[in-house]
């Protein structure tokens, strides 16, 4: 099994990756916001916006940046589902 990185990802596919992090961190800090987790509510819900605002310009200007800011987005989904695993796992896709 071979593992893909960011690094080989053509620069629109690299944007979407990370869009689709930051879509799922904003869906995520929406049912934190159900359980009454407001600090972690907040701290995705800001980081998913702000993701979705330099996605682009990001993309274009640093693949190492983009790849920790990826890893970060991951590890705080990874911390929502520990806390709270009868949600659903994976993308939001809408």
């Amino acid at each position: 099994m071979s593992t893909v990185s960011l690094r080989d990802l053509a620069a629109p596919e690299c944007e979407a990756l990370l869009k689709k992090l930051a879509l799922t961190l904003e869906r995520n800090a929406d049912w934190a916001a159900t359980e009454a987790d407001d600090e972690l509510e907040a701290v995705m819900r800001v980081v998913g916006s702000g993701i979705l605002s330099v996605a682009h310009d990001l993309v274009a200007a640093d693949i190492f940046l983009v790849e920790d800011v990826a890893a970060r987005a991951v590890s705080l989904i990874t911390t929502f589902h520990v806390k709270y695993p009868h949600y659903p796992i994976g993308p939001n896709l809408h």
